[in-house]
């Protein structure tokens, strides 16, 4: 018997989830078909993909999930493997099949509250919902995440925040000048000094995706500078926030 240890999940982007495998010995898979993919909970697993790589004692299953799907499925070991070193086929167990949880749901605006009208030396606050928890907003990219065009452009420098509440902020109700007693944080900006790499959390776009600006609700608050006029209009830009793929 060759026995197989999963590895940590790691996720990757576009619903790929990789999941390492290692054995104590020089083997040849004969084909996927020797990792099982078996349906847990969530949405079915029509339409996913997998496939195996790597060679010798390191293997990989690669998971591909298909966007907007969330659910659990768990990876276990049934056929045989070729054993280099004595030349024979062997059974191939895993001591405890792993279960990987997914989400690739697609982040969208879903609601928001932009008032009507601005008064020069107030606050002017913008809220928005998304579908799903995101991440990717920063105290430094509002501008990128969102188009502004028209009064945006003078209003000042926006601050953005985030709802850390039990319950989901009531978008009817005013936003209080004063945040301190309430469930709206400040988003912080990427760390100082750090690489910009996939690995410190940061995508191709040079967005940070830190847990910590992680956030479903976020309140925009300019105070809206003298002079300021014209109309107000705010676009998100589409594909800069990211939603989580494990979950």
């Amino acid at each position: 018997m060759v026995n197989a240890i999963l590895g940590t999940v790691e996720y990757r982007e576009n619903g790929v989830i990789a999941v390492p495998i290692t054995v104590p010995e020089n083997i040849i898979a004969p084909s996927k078909s020797i990792f099982e993919i078996i349906y847990l909970s969530g949405d079915a697993l029509t339409d996913i993909e997998y496939r195996l790589v790597g060679q010798h004692t390191a293997f990989e299953v690669i998971v591909e999930i298909p966007l907007d799907r969330k659910g659990r499925f768990q990876i276990d070991a049934n056929g045989d493997v070729f054993k280099v070193s004595s030349g024979v086929w062997d059974n191939l167990s895993i001591a405890t099949p792993k279960t990987v949880s997914y989400n690739t749901i697609v982040p969208r605006l879903v609601d928001y509250d932009i008032p009507a009208t601005y008064t020069p030396g107030e606050f002017f606050d913008v809220r928005v919902a998304y579908n799903v928890r995101v991440t990717g907003l920063s105290d430094n990219n509002v501008h990128q995440v969102f188009l502004f065009e028209g009064a945006a452009d003078t209003m000042g420098t926006p601050t953005p925040y985030k709802w850390t509440g039990d319950t989901p902020p009531d978008f009817e109700m005013p936003v209080p000048d004063d945040l301190t007693e309430t469930a709206w944080q400040q988003l912080q900006s990427p760390p100082a000094g750090v690489p910009i790499t996939a690995e410190n959390d940061f995508d191709e776009n040079g967005f940070w995706h830190g847990a910590v600006n992680e956030g479903q609700y976020f309140l925009i608050r300019w105070k809206v500078q003298e002079g300021t006029t014209g109309i107000f209009s705010m676009t998100p830009q589409p594909g800069m926030l990211r939603g989580p793929i494990g979950s």
